[in-house]
């Protein structure tokens, strides 16, 4: 036993001994020029929210008591009626008549608790419905196509109710189809929070008189806690205007670095992500969500413009990042039958940032492209846009070396009958394109190479198969998916295999 002792106490000492080493090491290769460490974040003064009384033992749920009253659910509320069961708080009017006697406060040496409440009346109010149509307030009434109409009650029958619309027509609709609409001061508000009444048909009223101002972001200022400890917020609602606004540039950039301007905006978000991070030393997540066509990839490159002149310095990297815009839309965007510029993938971009909050690099991830869009297309859409670009912005000389065509003869670009786009110039997008690779500093020899298999898949779309015999066995029709008398392939540094197998043919692409 003494000696299992001892050789516990040796241990002991040896491991105190290491971490006293490897504390005085720590310390002696601190920098000594280093800011003073920041204090302690102060405690919360918040105050605790006071005790609640107990519930009565006699105190029963619905169903319980035959005393408890019916309860009707409705889009206004709940009808009220008084309970004969003890409350668990005590009820105290703001006006006492005269006649009422006093109410005597017990204090503490005092154990008297004879305060009486004021009578109440047998039934508290009907519903909100009443109210309503007393000062004729608006209601939104749901239509049998699902529209949603403004009107005021006239009256009401049991669960039906007699309905003016805002057009003169009277209808009849369920209680349940009815929902209070926001007063007149509310409209076109900021926030939605601030509404009144935050349903669906109010909320939609208030974006599209919003849209119809030209104020495409309404702002729902609500922090959402989760149980895991992190929160959501805040949100922003972006409305696709589909039209030039003049709300964005180095005017308003400033104004919101400056907090001129509290408006809802991509620039007021991006701004709060960032100020968050700097001052919590975490990092900020943006998620850019929506349908096609809602403007999630100008949206995206609004927010990181905002983020570049931040966080932009004298290296000059923010501009490369937002080349790689351009370069992701041209080889992932294309127009679909809803969009003009609808990206075929999911990109996740992570944006660096110094201690003292410069853009110092950034990471692109891409996920699920639409692989298939390449070879087959719906009626009025168009494949990647870095085809027609290359097509028709390609100079002279690399038309010559690629043996390129336009657009309209290659059976990948001409089977849905769309070639080009209302508004868009494919010969400035593609010179803009090359100068977007040249900010990245990519080298002209690996341009050319990536052209060359844009090139060869455009080819190898108008080479076409022929069944031979009976036994499925295909060959290859000649010349049609050749350039100039030059196979297929050779002039791009490709080797082409094709496997005669059939349906489909198997054809290799292997990269000389």
């Amino acid at each position: 036993m003494m000696l299992s002792a001892s050789m516990s106490a040796l241990t002991r000492s040896s491991l105190e001994e290491m971490l006293e080493s490897l504390r005085k090491r720590d310390e002696e290769e601190r920098p000594k020029d280093l800011p003073p460490a920041l204090p302690s974040r102060p405690q919360s003064r918040a105050r605790l929210p006071s005790a609640r009384r107990m519930l009565p033992n006699s105190f029963k749920v619905d169903g319980e008591n035959n005393v408890m009253g019916h309860r009707r659910k409705g889009s206004f509320g709940c009808k009220k009626v008084k309970l004969h069961v003890e409350s668990p708080y005590e009820v105290i009017e703001e006006k006492v008549s005269e006649q009422s006697p006093p109410c005597v406060v017990p204090t503490v040496n005092d154990s008297s608790t004879d305060c009486e409440a004021p009578p109440q009346s047998e039934e508290l109010e009907d519903d909100n419905v009443a109210y309503f149509i007393k000062k004729k307030l608006h209601v939104w009434c749901k239509q049998p196509k699902g529209q949603w109409e403004l009107g005021t009650i006239q009256s009401t029958s049991g669960e039906e109710a007699s309905v003016s619309l805002s057009n003169g027509n009277v209808m009849k609709v369920a209680r349940s189809e009815l929902l209070p609409a926001n007063p007149d001061i509310l409209e076109g508000i900021e926030d939605l929070i601030q509404l009144s009444y935050l349903n669906e048909p109010s909320v939609l009223h208030n974006l599209q008189y919003r849209y119809t101002q030209d104020m495409i972001y309404v702002g729902l200022l609500l922090w959402l806690v989760f149980p895991t400890q992190s929160k959501a917020g805040p949100i922003l609602i972006a409305l696709n205007p589909f039209k030039d606004v003049k709300v964005y540039g180095n005017d308003y950039v400033s104004a919101y670095r400056q907090k001129l301007l509290d408006s809802p905006h991509v620039y007021a978000l991006a701004d709060a992500a960032y100020n968050e991070m700097m001052n919590d030393e975490a990092n900020q997540s943006i998620i850019i969500s929506g349908e096609s066509g809602a403007g999630k990839t100008e949206t995206a490159k609004i927010a990181m413009q905002y983020l570049a002149a931040l966080g932009g310095g004298c290296s000059g990297i923010e501009d490369e990042i937002l080349q790689t815009n351009f370069i992701l839309e041209a080889f992932g965007n294309a127009k679909t039958s809803r969009n003009d510029n609808s990206s075929r993938f999911g990109k996740l971009i992570e944006i660096h940032f110094s201690a003292m909050g410069k853009i110092c690099g950034a990471v692109v991830q891409t996920f699920l492209l639409e692989k298939s869009r390449v070879v087959q297309l719906a009626l009025d859409e168009r494949s990647y846009h870095i085809f027609y670009q290359l097509c028709a912005g390609s100079s002279r000389d690399l038309k010559e070396r690629l043996n390129l065509r336009t657009a309209s003869e290659y059976k990948y670009l001409n089977q849905s009958d769309c070639i080009t786009i209302d508004g868009v110039n494919d010969a400035k997008k593609f010179n803009r394109l090359m100068k977007a690779l040249d900010v990245i500093r990519m080298s002209k020899e690996d341009q050319e190479l990536v052209f060359k298999m844009l090139a060869a898949i455009l080819w190898l779309g108008n080479i076409s198969f022929k069944v031979t015999d009976n036994e499925n066995h295909i060959e290859v029709v000649n010349d049609e998916g050749n350039g100039e008398g030059v196979p297929c392939g050779q002039q791009y540094g490709l080797k082409v295999y094709i496997t005669l197998s059939y349906p489909p043919p198997l054809i290799h692409f292997v990269y000389d």
